[in-house]
């Protein structure tokens, strides 16, 4: 089975860096360099797992990102898992971020493992989907 993956952040290389660490767990990838974009794929697409930004320009940030897709209209939309990733340090944006209703928050830099792992915890990935070659 395949599982698709937003990637809701506004610097492609990030976005980048995220489906090289997770090539090997062979995933589909949908980008959207803000909040809007991610919202308006997230209605016309099947998605499985959602990892946004925090901090994003444009009037969105992942806070208000992730309250607009718990809100959703469509249960398929409001159920899908999101993770939340950051560089910020303010000490209450992790409690922030599971009250606007965040499955997940990974501060940044994030490793290819834990990464991985937040991944697996949220897909049923098959044993043999592995990082090594």
């Amino acid at each position: 089975m395949n599982h698709t993956v937003l990637l809701v952040e506004d610097s492609n290389t990030i976005r980048h860096i995220i489906k090289i660490y997770l090539m090997k767990l062979k995933l589909g990838f949908l980008d959207a360099s803000g909040g809007e974009q991610g919202l308006q794929l997230l209605e016309t697409n099947p998605v499985h797992l959602i990892i946004a930004d925090v901090n994003m320009p444009g009037g969105m940030d992942g806070l208000e990102f992730v309250r607009r897709v718990r809100a959703s209209e469509r249960e398929q939309v409001r159920k899908v898992p999101i993770v939340l990733l950051t560089g910020g340090k303010a000490p209450d944006l992790e409690t922030r971020a599971r009250q606007a209703g965040a499955s997940e928050f990974v501060r940044k830099p994030v490793s290819i493992e834990d990464l991985a792992t937040v991944v697996r915890r949220h897909l049923p990935l098959s044993e043999d989907a592995s990082l090594v070659a």
